[in-house]
């Protein structure tokens, strides 16, 4: 849990929303590690995306905003954003996990390896959209939920709701560290988070999904 600590220190000085996601999330909700976590994921709202990028930049991290096609635009300058994602990555230049290579200007791929980070090199703030009463799942509007539920706290770290975190992997469900999350998360969600699950896997997953026949 440390590297999440040195991340809420980092981000409190924007003072903006925003919540842990991924397999942390997951681990904030069961209170123990329960795998390793090769990044850090973070939701925010894309009404900061300007004062996110700001404050990274300002602080000398390299932000690059993914453009498809394995293709990444290094943003130098807020007001020169492509925006095609809603996802930018933050990486430290010396981070040894990453190496970028600029193939056109400002335009680059990388290479990363697998291992486990340590080190509060690399974040990657995913931009959520939300209503005065609701967090909406960025692949479906129409499947929300109010923003009280949504967004848990241990101590002063905010973390997205387990089954929030679920239904985002719930696309890519074969994977093995995927499936461990839904394992252990289930273990002990209650029986109103499994049936807000329940319910949206329905709803985007029409012809049915392997987790449902666990809720």
């Amino acid at each position: 849990m440390e590297l999440v600590k040195k991340f809420n220190e980092f981000v409190a000085q924007i003072g903006i929303d925003y919540a842990i996601c991924g397999g942390h999330a997951i681990d904030l909700f069961l209170g123990r590690k329960t795998r390793l976590h090769k990044d850090l994921d973070v939701s925010v709202f894309w009404e900061d995306r300007d004062e996110v990028v700001q404050h990274m930049l300002d602080n000398g991290w390299d932000v690059y905003e993914p453009c498809g096609m394995e293709h990444l635009h290094k943003i130098g300058d807020v007001h020169n954003q492509k925006r095609l994602r809603s996802n930018i990555w933050c990486v430290r230049s010396d981070s040894p996990r990453y190496s970028f290579m600029e193939h056109e200007e400002s335009m680059f791929a990388v290479e990363f390896d697998n291992s486990e980070q340590t080190e509060l090199d690399y974040i990657e703030f995913l931009f959520n959209t939300r209503n005065d009463k609701y967090f909406l799942y960025s692949r479906n509007n129409d499947v929300k939920m109010e923003m009280e539920t949504a967004i848990l706290r241990v101590g002063d770290i905010s973390y997205l709701a387990p089954e929030l975190v679920l239904l985002y992997k719930s696309t890519m469900a074969d994977e093995a560290v995927y499936q461990l999350d839904f394992d252990n998360a289930l273990a002990k969600m209650s029986r109103e988070q499994m049936k807000w699950l329940e319910n949206a896997l329905r709803a985007m997953f029409p012809y049915g999904h392997k987790w449902l026949d666990r809720l």
